[in-house]
Parts: C-alpha cells; sequence; structure tokens
C-alpha cells in the first residue's frame, strides 16, 4: 500500500519566495485535511478540470460561477485523488498573480501535498494575457534545438529520477537518464531545426508582447514559479510543459508493483500552437511562419518512448475537438466561445507516428486520451479517428474529453455530433480511477451528482457500462458495452 503524503498545515509553506507582497497572503491558518484514508490498491487517481479561476461563487459578465462549490467536490473526495491537473484558465481574466492566493491556493488547500507532486497546471490562454512568444531561440550559442531538447528532458525527469524519494538527482543522473529517454530519430531532426522554430521550454519562452493583442502585462513566467501551480522547476527555471509519471521516472525502466497501472500525463503549452489567438506572432510578410517545433517533438519523443501499457494522456488548455460554444446567441448568430482546433489537431497527430497521407490513422503511438478546456462545459468523444469519426478497430482511437466547467460562467452548447457520446452545459469537474488494463470516469457536477460515467478497457474502442460500484465505492466492475440508445442500467451500489 502507498504512503500517504503529509498536508502542510502551515500557512509560510504556501508563500512563494520571490513573488510580489500582494500575491503572498496564505489561506486560512491551521487547516486540517479532513481525509485520512489511505489509497486504494491497484489504482490511479486522478481529477482533471479547467476554467475555474474565479474565486468564491457569484455572478460575473455573463452568468454565475461556482469555482468554490466545484472545489468542495473535490474536496470532499476520500481518499485523496493521486494527481489533479487543472486545464488552464487558473485565474481570470489576465493571470494576475494577486489572485493566485485567493483564487487557486485557498480553494485547493487541502489537495496540496508537502512535495507539490499531486496538484499540476497547464496555461491558458487568460494565463498569458499580454504575452507573446520570445523571438530568442531556447539554445545557446554553438548550441543546436537537440541541445535544448535534451535541456528540456533533463529538467522534466530529474525531480523523478533520485536514489530516494526525496534526494534529488546529481546533474549526472539527470543527463544520464535524459539520454536514455530521447528518441534517437527526434533528437536527429531537433538538431536540424531553424532557431525560429526553437523557443525556449522553460519560461523565457514568454515575453512581454509589445504591440497589439490585448496587451496589459504578461505574467507567465509568476505562473510558472508558483509552487502551488505544480509546473516543474528547478533553480530559476521553471518549464512551461512537462510530464507526470506515475509511478515516478525513476521506475519506468522496471515493472511498477503487480497490478499497479502505470501513467504518464503530458501538460502541454497549446498557447504556442496553432491556436486561434495564440502567442505566436503571425508573420508580418512573406517569411515563413514560426512554430513552436520543440513542444512538438518533446511530445513526439515523450509518447514514442512511455514504457509498455501506460495509460498516457495529453492535457491542455485548447480543444482539438469540442462541440461550438456560445457566450450567447444574438439575432440567430452564436457569439463568443470557441470550436474545433483543427490547426492543432493536425500538429498534435504530426507527433504521432501517422503516416503522410493517411488523414484517418492516428498512428503508432497515439496518447488514450486527450484533455482539454477553454469551452466552458463538458464533452466526451466516442474513440475517433484522425477525422473525428467512430472507430472499430482496438487501439486505433482517441478519446478527447473537453472539461471546462471548474467554476467560470458557462457557455451554451451547440448540438452535439455523432463522435460526440455526451455533452453538457454544467460546473463539473472528472474524476477518473485507473487500473492495470481498465479506466473508470466519473463526471461530478456541483451539487455532487454524476452527469456521465462509464469505463473503458486497454486499447478497446467501445464504450462500457459501469456494472457495480459508484465513485466513492471502493471496488468497481465495468461491465457490458453502452446499449445503442446510449442509456445504461443503472448501477449496483
Amino acid at each position: 500500500m502507498r504512503a500517504r503524503r503529509v498536508v502542510f498545515s502551515m500557512c509560510a509553506a504556501l508563500v512563494v519566495a520571490g513573488a510580489p507582497a500582494s500575491a503572498q497572503a496564505p489561506p486560512a491558518c491551521e487547516f486540517v485535511a479532513p481525509c485520512q484514508a489511505p489509497q486504494r490498491a491497484g489504482e490511479v487517481s486522478l481529477v482533471l478540470l479547467g476554467d475555474s479561476g474565479y474565486g468564491e461563487g457569484g455572478s460575473a459578465e455573463w452568468g454565475g460561477h461556482e469555482q468554490a462549490a466545484v472545489a468542495g467536490r473535490i474536496d470532499a473526495l476520500c481518499p485523496r485523488p493521486d494527481l489533479v491537473f487543472f486545464l488552464g484558465d487558473n485565474i481570470y481574466w489576465g493571470g494576475n498573480p494577486d489572485l493566485f492566493g485567493p483564487r487557486f491556493d485557498t480553494m485547493y488547500r487541502n489537495l496540496f501535498d508537502a512535495e507539490h507532486r499531486r496538484v499540476h497546471a497547464a496555461l491558458g490562454n487568460h494565463d498569458v494575457k499580454g504575452c507573446q512568444l520570445a523571438a530568442e531561440p531556447g539554445f545557446a550559442s554553438r548550441e543546436t534545438c537537440a541541445d535544448a531538447l535534451e535541456h528540456a528532458l533533463r529538467e522534466d525527469v530529474r525531480r523523478d529520477v533520485a536514489t530516494g524519494a526525496a534526494v534529488p538527482p546529481t546533474a549526472g543522473q539527470a543527463a544520464e537518464a535524459a539520454a536514455r529517454w530521447i528518441d534517437p530519430d527526434v533528437r536527429e531532426r531537433a538538431s536540424k531545426l531553424r532557431a525560429a522554430d526553437c523557443p525556449s521550454a522553460f519560461d523565457a519562452g514568454y515575453e512581454q508582447k509589445q504591440a497589439g493583442g490585448e496587451g496589459g502585462s504578461c505574467y507567465a513566467s509568476a505562473a510558472l514559479r508558483h509552487a502551488q501551480f505544480g509546473f516543474i522547476r528547478r533553480g530559476e527555471s521553471p518549464l512551461r510543459y512537462y510530464t507526470v509519471d506515475w509511478p515516478g521516472a525513476v521506475a519506468t525502466s522496471a515493472a511498477p508493483p503487480a497490478g499497479d497501472p502505470r501513467v504518464r500525463v503530458l501538460v502541454a503549452d497549446s498557447n504556442s500552437l496553432d491556436v486561434v489567438g495564440g502567442v505566436v506572432a503571425p508573420p508580418t510578410g512573406k517569411e515563413t511562419p514560426r512554430r513552436d517545433t520543440l513542444q512538438l517533438l518533446w511530445l513526439e519523443n515523450q509518447l514514442a518512448t512511455a514504457p509498455a501499457d501506460t495509460w498516457t494522456f495529453t492535457v491542455m488548455h485548447h480543444p482539438p475537438f469540442s462541440p461550438r460554444g456560445c457566450v450567447f446567441r444574438f439575432l440567430g448568430s452564436c457569439i463568443g466561445g470557441h470550436d474545433d482546433e483543427t490547426a492543432m489537431a493536425a500538429q498534435l497527430r504530426s507527433t504521432w507516428g501517422v503516416a503522410p497521407g493517411d488523414d484517418r490513422s492516428n498512428g503508432t503511438h497515439h496518447p488514450d486520451f486527450v484533455v482539454t478546456a477553454h469551452n466552458h462545459f463538458y464533452a466526451r468523444t466516442r474513440s475517433i479517428d484522425g477525422l473525428g469519426y467512430p472507430v472499430t478497430t482496438a487501439g486505433a482511437g482517441v478519446r478527447y474529453l473537453v472539461t471546462g466547467g471548474g467554476g467560470a460562467p458557462l457557455y451554451r452548447q451547440q448540438p452535439l455530433h455523432a463522435r460526440y457520446a455526451r455533452g453538457g452545459s454544467f460546473h463539473h469537474f472528472v474524476y477518473m480511477r485507473l487500473q492495470k488494463d481498465t479506466a473508470f470516469f466519473f463526471v461530478v457536477d456541483d451539487r455532487g451528482g454524476v452527469r456521465d460515467s462509464g469505463c473503458f478497457r486497454k486499447g478497446e474502442a467501445d464504450d462500457h457500462c459501469i456494472e457495480s460500484g459508484t465513485f466513492t465505492s471502493a471496488t468497481l466492475g465495468c461491465g457490458k458495452k453502452v446499449p445503442e440508445d446510449g442509456v445504461c442500467p443503472a448501477l449496483k451500489p
């Protein structure tokens, strides 16, 4: 049985050295985690949500916000989730550090563990308002982009490569691990990248926007350095995209304990990919457009080198596939909200080992799940191919989830395409319990109700009904395929 990590109860533990004075106000003192239950053997549990950062409930620009209510439902989970991922727009509207305390640290204070290994965030578009992708390459003089990739991988893995549970690795250990886990073909292609397509993987990748756009201050670096957001950080160089392995990277060369699942989560920075309103400045003339190709090579490497039988996730803010969202309708037209990010979807698939010209395939090393936010509602696809159509072949499909109901005012959801199994506009979080061969999921709303649930078997294309158990049960059973009418039998307690 895994040992539980101790939750901080000292206010000083939640103050970040070097942060602005206004951002240092700690959450309430002397809190005690109400849950003392041990983790469930043979499982890894994940919570995923996005678009949360409004603070206590109330009214906002176009409706009510319910971050505190959703946070309370997460806080009621017992045992504590092993990993929690916030999928961007963690602080509305512009990621101001003055709001880190009241809109994040205080809201989720019982989730933090002593080593800051449970809670992890991705950057959303509202977290990087006023920012643009820096013009400088991510490598030094006499280096190449391959060196920049190795530097990023070294920092990505060194937190978990240690001789003991809390012993940081030496530089040599981290370098050896990075070299062992970099795909030779990926490294070769990285060595040939032009400097413009190799922006830094660290917080130096962002700088103040100088002209155009929405302006304002760029707080990306402050977010990346805020310990409670859980970005991978060594010294003064936090990564803006990073890997979370379970068990830790030190165990990836050996099998986990018998019956335990293995999980790899890639926390990407979708702001610098090909998305609407991204941070990559558009070309001003005939020059070749910039691309954050270094991040794409990192994604490819981390998927291609994932140990066998690993549950793999790519999580980020912008959705490759999403129902159309509307802030409101005016004269029959949808105003605001977001749609598919088709250009980014093509970028992601380019990292999955897809053969040239094969639009339907998801390649040889695609993730099991792509989980995003940005649209303020919930949606879940079936297992789909590269064009977004349901698949029946085992191992061929990817499941996409949009979980943007973490607290911000909701968007209306347009009618669902056939690729979607479920969707709805409500505040919620996604709770997943992963076993070695089976993934169970529950979509829990701000009142504690389950709006969607089911299970998948590793590599299979079919959705299954949960046969027995609820999201709070000690054990769960995965049953038959979902009927054609999409309605599963009532759960057995």
